[in-house]
């Protein structure tokens, strides 16, 4: 039997993300005057979805939701404007490995000061992943190597195929090709994923306060006074400042709700975040990582 689990739908989200990235950034060219750069990626990109199912829709969609942006946008521009001079620039951070924050673009100005946009645009009510946590993430942070089990799973599956030289890469391919050995990968993968889940959930717990705060802050990009988060979905827009939610030190802290594959952070007794540990292509034979999401809606300010 084989298994249709190619990676169509991330890519065709991540081509929607990027689009409605490069829609924003045209729209303040546009509005400011600023030569638009991207033209030709944003071109690819509509012809990509097109070809998607139900293309037109999904492209519908996302300038819908700009369309419900535009005025809140301005505004903000506006503000930024009055306190760095004249926008000069508009810049695409785009799939760049190396950046300090987790900005989708980055609006300089004169000055060079730069006001700084993450912009989500969800099909439906949701307020879309915080931040993923690699495993140089968790290790850093959270002191958590997984690397030596991580290597495990691949032996583990590698000895089950008896194939104990294939690479990665011919194991991922005969478990999307091989109903078998995909739910064996799944199974083989999820009892690892278990336990990463519990090794982060009580390295959280054990790390000092002063920790606590600096990866949540880190999580949140809350260091970054000129990062505004944007997010349009089914319900509206939502706006906000990393950097005035930044955890205050006087603030209790906790994971709690261990479910094996995630939990929750509360601050002050209240759940603020949801970790959610998973593997990245969903079969669990890949590097995982943990999602971090809201636990709880969030308003405007």
């Amino acid at each position: 039997m084989v298994v249709n689990m190619d990676n169509r739908k991330v890519k065709s989200n991540r081509a929607q993300a990027d689009y409605f990235e490069l829609l924003v950034c045209q729209y303040i060219c546009h509005k400011h005057n600023i030569r638009f750069a991207y033209s030709a990626n944003l071109a690819k990109l509509s012809n990509l979805i097109l070809d998607l199912p139900n293309g037109k829709e999904r492209l519908k969609l996302q300038n819908n939701n700009l369309l419900k942006l535009t005025s809140k946008l301005d505004n903000i521009l506006n503000f930024e404007v009055s306190r760095k001079g004249k926008i000069i620039d508009i810049i695409w951070v785009g799939r760049q490995l190396i950046i300090k924050t987790t900005s989708d673009i980055d609006v300089e100005h004169v000055a060079h000061e730069f006001t700084k946009f993450s912009v989500k645009s969800i099909f439906k009510t949701g307020f879309g992943t915080i931040k993923n946590l690699g495993m140089r993430s968790l290790k850093k942070f959270l002191g958590v190597d997984f690397k030596q089990q991580y290597e495990k799973m691949w032996e583990n599956l590698k000895n089950y195929l008896r194939e104990t030289s294939a690479s990665k890469r011919y194991l991922k391919n005969e478990a999307l090709k091989n109903d078998r050995l995909f739910q064996r990968a799944l199974k083989n993968g999820q009892i690892y994923q278990k336990k990463l889940n519990k090794l982060c959930f009580n390295a959280f717990n054990n790390l000092s306060h002063k920790q606590k705060i600096g990866f949540l802050n880190f999580i949140l990009d809350a260091n970054d006074p000129d990062l505004y988060v944007i997010i349009v979905n089914a319900r509206g827009v939502v706006i906000y400042k990393p950097f005035e939610k930044k955890i205050n030190s006087w603030q209790n802290i906790k994971a709690k709700d261990n479910t094996g594959v995630g939990y929750t952070i509360y601050i002050d007794d209240i759940p603020t975040y949801r970790f959610q540990t998973n593997a990245t292509n969903g079969i669990g034979i890949s590097p995982f990582c943990q999602r971090v999401f809201f636990a709880e809606d969030i308003q405007n300010e």
